[in-house]
């Protein structure tokens, strides 16, 4: 028999375990909130941006030609630069205490499409250190691109600075989906236990599963439920006296 879930059914199961729903909220916000806050690192990042041209000579005229030419060398700049031919020399004159590999991983070589300008992100936990990084990267590509490729077109434009606001995490999205996501696996779980329960909840249930017509039902009690619960009979307290009549009175004079 196939079953038909109603939206009044659906909300009255969420208000019937509204209290449950609310606490797994909670508790993943607040899951989210000291993952976020005391346990992640936070990095920072710091940027240079570079400029490609041509030729360093002094043109009078530069041609379309020209600027494309200098924006198809870009892609292979940013493999140069991310490159052990680069990476090795910038560990060396700061006197990293990183790999290569962990360099390469924290550098990022971004451009926009066509523009001869595209930039060098270094992202790391310190950030001056980043900074540092991001500096000694461009000066020294700077220095070793006429050797490798035999070209001097290129120029940096912009030193990087420290920057003391963190890139990540972003603390308020972190706990914001955590919230959400504690949402949806609080009714998630709700659900899932309505679906898998399959016991009784109504006679009307009962009614349409087998067609049969309710004629009555059986309450549970308890025992304190059993005990009677009428109030007991007053007591009179007052202890009756005999009373002497005349006869007693007689009856003692005569004894004397």
């Amino acid at each position: 028999m196939e079953e038909e879930v109603s939206l009044v059914e659906l909300f009255d199961i969420i208000k019937k375990h509204f209290k449950y729903i609310v606490l797994t909220t909670l508790a993943t916000t607040v899951i989210a909130s000291i993952y976020t806050l005391f346990l992640v690192t936070p990095m920072y990042q710091s940027s240079t941006e570079i400029l490609v041209t041509q030729s360093s000579s002094e043109n009078t005229v530069v041609s379309q030609a020209d600027i494309n030419t200098s924006i198809s060398l870009i892609n292979t700049y940013e493999d140069i630069i991310r490159n052990n031919v680069i990476l090795d020399p910038v560990i060396e004159e700061l006197d990293l205490d990183m790999t290569t590999g962990a360099l390469r991983e924290s550098i990022i070589v971004q451009s926009e499409s066509n523009s001869q300008v595209f930039s060098i992100r270094v992202e790391n936990e310190n950030p001056y250190q980043a900074a540092e990084i991001t500096n000694a990267t461009a000066d020294i590509f700077q220095e070793r691109i006429f050797d490798i490729m035999n070209v001097d077109n290129v120029t940096i434009i912009s030193e990087a600075t420290p920057n003391m606001n963190p890139a990540s995490p972003n603390n308020l999205l972190n706990i914001i989906i955590g919230f959400l996501l504690g949402a949806m696996i609080g009714i998630g779980l709700v659900f899932l236990r309505e679906l898998t329960d399959t016991t009784v909840k109504s006679e009307e249930y009962v009614e349409q599963a087998t067609g049969w017509v309710s004629l009555g039902h059986i309450s549970t009690f308890t025992k304190q439920d059993l005990v009677v619960k009428t109030p007991l009979p007053k007591v009179n307290k007052e202890i009756p006296v005999a009373k002497k009549t005349n006869n007693d009175m007689t009856r003692t004079r005569r004894r004397v």
